[in-house]
């Protein structure tokens, strides 16, 4: 590269880095607000919202760099054109042509490692991460159950507290609990309970024993009491679950190709969208951040969140399709990728033409 290109690429190299990690603390943020969200309502054990966190991770990454590398492009020589510097390379001949091979150099080696976090690492930590919750919630001292203290679910509705867990995690000494449903309220003390998970539903259970459950509803005489001998409390349904067979998160990349469903083939070409993506945002993104020397650079931002917008949202909007059944695999999400590809050269060739009639 020349001295102008190796100058933009380090321009637009360090801006994706801060516009990356930016964006990667703002959605930690998110994540880490639905896991304490799922943790509230009982879906996830506390002890491993870090893990999870680290398991998510490559998906947060899949879905911030070819934002960040959309950006980092515009940002960098909307810079460039406002002080003036583009408008001195243009002078020496500098044209839109030269701005390839810097922009190559910066896309390239992010959609190879899209690339491999889409067909690879994603769908590999998916399956973990669904493993570790499936294994956690099989015993109640990991799913979070702590003797001794009380554990308020679904944001108030459900209670519950033991005084001992034996060692296996599952078997329960004076459990007290407290359910809401809507007006009712019930309350359940037992001399035993214990834990334990249908391995086909995957739905957990406290078998209760020995005890007695009161159901009231508060401000009102009406009050039943029943003792029974034994019965089962079912605890909140954590959402993770899927069928093997649903999961198409966490299947391999090679099982999904040869799997000739709908459904497999729209999640194969999702796996692969970042890695496109990144490359035609990057094109998309030079006559974006083309401007005035007057002109303000709002609106040119504005118009790259519209056009990135349209991206994303067409692509899922062919990923439905595909899924669905409404469009064939052979088209699946290519024809949109094609038809921003077009676009982008298109725009990017009529505006080199436009400044060419202006230097003259």
């Amino acid at each position: 590269m020349s001295i102008l290109q190796k100058y933009i690429f380090r321009e637009w190299f360090w801006t994706s880095l801060a516009v990356g990690i930016v964006l990667t603390i703002a959605l930690l943020g998110a994540f880490i607000g639905d896991m304490l969200n799922d943790i509230a309502d009982g879906r996830m054990p506390p002890g491993l919202m870090t893990m999870q966190l680290l398991l998510h991770m490559p998906a947060i990454l899949a879905n911030i760099f070819p934002l960040a590398g959309f950006i980092a492009v515009m940002w960098g020589l909307g810079r460039l054109y406002r002080d003036q510097e583009m408008a001195v390379m243009r002078s020496s001949g500098f044209g839109w042509k030269q701005l390839i091979k810097p922009l190559l150099s910066l896309v390239l080696p992010l959609s190879a490692l899209l690339l491999v976090l889409g067909l690879s690492i994603t769908p590999t930590t998916a399956r973990l991460a669904e493993q570790q919750l499936e294994q956690a919630f099989r015993s109640a001292t990991l799913w979070g159950l702590q003797p001794g203290k009380f554990h308020v679910l679904r944001r108030g509705d459900l209670v519950i507290y033991t005084e001992a867990i034996e060692d296996d995690g599952k078997a329960l000494r004076n459990v007290f609990i407290k359910q809401r449903r809507q007006v009712r309220e019930q309350v359940w003390v037992a001399k035993r309970g214990t834990y334990w998970m249908d391995s086909e539903t995957g739905d957990r259970y406290l078998i209760l024993e020995e005890g007695n459950v009161t159901e009231y509803t508060p401000g009102q005489l009406d009050m039943r009491v029943l003792t029974f001998a034994r019965n089962d409390l079912r605890l909140p349904e954590p959402e993770f679950r899927k069928p093997n067979t649903e999961r198409l998160d966490s299947k391999s990349s090679s099982e999904l190709f040869k799997d000739a469903s709908a459904a497999s083939s729209a999640e194969l070409q999702w796996r692969l969208a970042p890695a496109i993506s990144v490359i035609i945002l990057g094109l998309l993104a030079i006559p974006l951040s083309h401007s005035q020397p007057r002109e303000g650079r709002g609106s040119r931002v504005v118009l790259g969140i519209l056009v990135y917008l349209l991206y994303g949202n067409t692509l899922f909007l062919g990923r439905s399709w595909v899924a669905e059944g409404v469009l064939p695999a052979v088209i699946g999400m290519w024809w949109v990728h094609i038809l921003f590809l077009v676009i982008s050269f298109v725009w990017i060739r009529r505006q080199g033409r436009i400044q060419v009639k202006v230097s003259r």
